[in-house]
């Protein structure tokens, strides 16, 4: 069975971290006939393509011009306008599904990329799984009133009674039902994701007072908290490190500013990240809402204690591991700093850390996505 999919390289990105994650093992696993196409559409000047073949995955880059998104959502009076604007990555798709042929489309997230992926699939008449990473419009709720109606009606391009859904969370299943799709959807299955074997090498180093925060800085990751933590900080002497990796510019304004009160780090690879966790004290994941987080379960896995927002898809892991007092509300920061206080130093408990070897290992979770991509070709 061949699969095609879509892929971005980004490595402060849940999405591609799952995605690539989910390629390597199917690269490196034996015993099924699974083969991946990633179709990786760049932005740049010259239109090049390029393909690269390993045994049993190959990425197809195409160089061309992407409008800016937020540029077309500003301009555009409609979703139809938006999908004029986004011809060509379209076509790029399509053209990418007529020549590889493949039995069905992996769809990884909701938003433009993947909605163009989506479009060419229909018009190809292929069939697709949905792996719902990211809920659009609770990404997008800050933006105006009519880009955030087009960005609904863009997500709601999504509801298809021929697609397949993968949750990560009961929550983001029950979010899409009540506010996106308005009713129940029938043809899906919840599959946490995975943490890498890697991960569950580090040994935590206890005594030091980090905090590690590790986000995208968009306003639905609550990063005002994190600038709000950090200012909290500096008053009360700080107490604590306030250690960020993040995509903010670094030659922007409030980069600089940041920067006299918090200590900014490069994006890193999976395994430089695991180093990064046990260093840290403790780990906070402060979003509003996530369709997961990984970063939390990652922290975990590495032995640093880690503090997830309740509207998060990993609470619910962290409920099913044991670490209910770890799932909190972010609304107040001196209440937040005081159980930062009261956690910094702990270790997590060995018990949790061989479940979760048992519940979230690569190979346990991939073999539930392959079930499914089996079931639906």
């Amino acid at each position: 069975m061949k699969v095609l999919t879509g892929i971005k390289f980004a490595q402060t990105a849940g999405i591609a971290q799952v995605v690539f994650g989910f390629m390597d093992f199917i690269e490196k696993s034996k015993g099924n006939n699974l083969s991946i196409v990633a179709v990786n559409i760049v932005n740049q000047k010259n239109k090049t393509r390029k393909k690269t073949n390993t045994q049993k995955t190959s990425t197809i880059s195409y160089g061309m011009d992407v409008p800016n998104i937020a540029k077309v959502v500003n301009n555009a009076k409609n979703l139809a306008e938006v999908q004029e604007e986004y011809k060509e990555v379209i076509e790029a798709y399509q053209k990418a599904i007529q020549e590889e042929k493949p039995d069905l489309v992996l769809i990884n997230g909701t938003y433009f990329m993947p909605w163009c992926l989506l479009l060419a699939a229909e018009r190809e008449n292929i069939p697709a799984v949905l792996h719902y990473h990211g809920v659009l419009t609770k990404e997008t709720q800050n933006w105006g009133k009519n880009q955030r109606k087009i960005f609904l009606d863009m997500e709601r391009s999504f509801d298809k009674k021929n697609i397949f859904y993968i949750f990560p969370s009961k929550i983001t299943k029950s979010v899409v039902e009540k506010e996106v799709f308005m009713h129940k959807i029938r043809k899906s299955i919840i599959i946490p994701n995975p943490v890498s074997d890697h991960f569950f090498h580090e040994e935590k180093k206890i005594e030091n007072k980090n905090i590690g925060i590790v986000s995208r800085w968009a306003g639905v990751k609550n990063v005002r908290f994190c600038e709000e933590l950090a200012q909290y900080n500096r008053k009360n002497g700080d107490k604590f490190i306030v250690n960020i990796i993040t995509d903010l510019d670094k030659n922007g304004k409030l980069y600089k500013k940041l920067s006299k009160i918090v200590k900014f780090h490069k994006p890193k690879n999976n395994k430089r990240l695991a180093s990064f966790y046990r260093n840290m004290g403790v780990v906070i994941s402060p979003s509003h809402f996530e369709t997961y987080g990984n970063v939390a379960k990652e922290s975990i896995a590495s032995g640093t204690p880690a503090m997830v927002n309740i509207n998060m898809g990993v609470s619910e892991t962290f409920n099913d591991l044991g670490l209910q007092d770890w799932v909190i509300d972010f609304g107040s920061v001196k209440v937040v700093y005081d159980k930062i206080d009261s956690v910094m130093g702990q270790t997590v408990n060995c018990d949790v850390k061989e479940k979760m070897k048992e519940l979230y290992t690569p190979n346990k979770i991939f073999n539930q996505i392959i079930s499914v991509l089996n079931s639906v070709a």
